[in-house]
């Protein structure tokens, strides 16, 4: 008997897009950190637009900025995707350099709103 041409089967694989709406998959520390930047891009561009439709000025707003890029993403990945921020080197690893991006996009979207309706 000859060999089969059928392909070997093997566990699916899952473009990074479904696998940010999916629970308990195996996660690469690169793949995790794309997520997590688009995680807090968004929650940025959001709290910012938010807070410049509200007309809020001063630190508060930082500080709330910078409690919610922590939490939002470290709740995201935990309880939504199952994930062990431990097993990727600690919540800041995970974070990285995300953190200084997100901020430029809180501030430009939170001044221009702002601007524009104030």
């Amino acid at each position: 008997m000859g060999k089969s041409n059928a392909p070997a089967t093997s566990a699916p694989q899952h473009t990074l897009w479904q696998k940010a709406f999916t629970r308990d998959l195996e996660w690469r520390k690169d793949e995790l950190r794309d997520v997590v930047f688009w995680v807090i891009g968004a929650f940025s561009l959001a709290l910012g637009m938010l807070f410049g439709l509200l007309g809020l000025q001063g630190l508060p707003c930082f500080i709330a900025f910078f409690a919610g890029v922590v939490l939002v993403p470290s709740f995201y990945w935990t309880s939504f995707l199952g994930v062990d921020d431990e097993d990727f080197g600690g919540k800041m690893e995970v974070l990285g350099d995300s953190i200084g991006t997100g901020a430029a996009i809180f501030v430009l979207s939170w001044v221009g709103v702002f601007t524009l309706l104030h």
